[in-house]
């Protein structure tokens, strides 16, 4: 996962908020695999109708993420 955006899931699994795709940068999210990090526990990923893809970390990712 990029650096930046495993900083900016990280604050907001601090704040306990969800993290809107559409405010990710194309760098960030072109070596992310939603599919992959979901099925290993790392990342909740949530469809809203109105914000579209939401995202979020685990505990599991935020402990491995943190640093």
């Amino acid at each position: 996962m990029n650096e930046s955006l495993a900083r900016v899931l990280v604050g907001a699994k601090e704040l306990n908020k969800w993290v809107a795709i559409k405010h990710l940068t194309y760098k960030q999210l072109e070596s992310l695999n939603l599919i992959e990090l979901e099925d290993e526990g790392h990342l909740l990923v949530h469809r809203h109708s109105v914000e579209g893809i939401l995202l979020k970390l685990t505990l599991k990712g935020y402990l491995q993420y943190k640093n």
